[in-house]
This record gives C-alpha cells, sequence and structure tokens, in this order.
C-alpha cells in the first residue's frame, strides 16, 4: 500500500495509518534533519518535532491541489528544520555566557563605537534623502564641487552657465541642508 493510500485512513482518524506512515517517513525526517539543521544536540528534539510536523500535515493537506501528499511533507519538513536553523543562528551580543554572565559584546576588541557608528549612518541617511529632495542642478552642482573635485570655474564651463549661478546654485543647496538638518536634530 503506498503512502497516499494510507493517507486517507489517517485522515479519517486511523491511528494504526498515522503510525505506518510515522514509521515509513522516519527516514524523510532523520534526512531532513541531516541536510537542514543537522545540529546533534537537538537529534531527539527535531525527530519528535518531525513526528509532529507530519501529524500536522496529515490534518493540513488537501489534496484538491494537485500536490503529492509526499511532496506536500517534504516541504514542510524542509521549511521546519530550516527555520529552526535560523531562530538559533540569531544571538545577541547582549546575551551572556559563562560562570561570570560575561556578554558577547565584551569579548569584541577595538575602538568600537557601535552607539556612534549608528548615529552616523543615520545622520548619513537623513543627508541623502535631503539631497535628493534639492534641484537636480542644485544636485549636481554640489556632486561636482564635493566628489568630483572641480571648481566653480569648471562647474560653469561644464553646464555653460554663469560662475555666479553656480555659487548661488552651491549656496542655496547647502543653506537648505543645514536647515532641514536641523530640524531633525
Amino acid at each position: 500500500m503506498d503512502i497516499q493510500e494510507i493517507y486517507k485512513d489517517a485522515y479519517l482518524g486511523d491511528e494504526e495509518s498515522q503510525a505506518l506512515i510515522l514509521e515509513r517517513l522516519k527516514p524523510l525526517i532523520l534526512s531532513s534533519i541531516r541536510r537542514y539543521n543537522n545540529n546533534l544536540s537537538e537529534y531527539d528534539d527535531l525527530i519528535q518535532e518531525g513526528r509532529v510536523m507530519i501529524l500536522t500535515c496529515i490534518r493540513d493537506y488537501n489534496p484538491n491541489l494537485n500536490v503529492p501528499f509526499l511532496g506536500y511533507i517534504k516541504s514542510r519538513l524542509k521549511y521546519l528544520y530550516l527555520n529552526k536553523n535560523k531562530i538559533k543562528s540569531d544571538l545577541s551580543l547582549n546575551e551572556s555566557f559563562g560562570e561570570e554572565g560575561e556578554e558577547f559584546i565584551d569579548l569584541l576588541e577595538g575602538d568600537i563605537d557601535l552607539v556612534g557608528d549608528i548615529l552616523k549612518r543615520e545622520v548619513y541617511n537623513k543627508l541623502h534623502q535631503e539631497i535628493n529632495k534639492l534641484s537636480k542642478r542644485e544636485k549636481e552642482v554640489l556632486y561636482d564641487y564635493f566628489f568630483y573635485d572641480l571648481s566653480l570655474n569648471e562647474i560653469s564651463k561644464k553646464y555653460h552657465i554663469t560662475y555666479r549661478t553656480v555659487l548661488n546654485q552651491k549656496t542655496n543647496a547647502l543653506k537648505k541642508l543645514r536647515e532641514r538638518m536641523r530640524e531633525d536634530v
């Protein structure tokens, strides 16, 4: 009897059919654990979670979707173990370990200023947003002046506008940026 036929009885609540499915799919559980979450310290728990997932699949499977029952179980086991692995890999730097209760962040060496780096990144992001709000010409003048080290005279020749217009564009753009950046501080 194939797994699809056993499923029908298991779905109707036949415990022998459910046990038979669990027994036949034990190799699938083990191979899924080895492939997607090979954590030997939790092997027994992972096997039990796989068995529970199969029982859940028996209850939730919809044969009208034209997906084979075994394929449905394989994908559910895959994502079960991948998600378990993902959850375990998330680690906080403030998590304590050892007898003395040290935190992982204490193991980092060097002059790292995490708060300062985060604040700088926020300021840079805000500045980038505000630069994007400037007119096209103001952005061009600022980029040419600050990033490409062009002189005001070179910029005026590049865009065929007067030196004074370039100076005004640069001055106005910087004034707008200063005002907008002060508003958020």
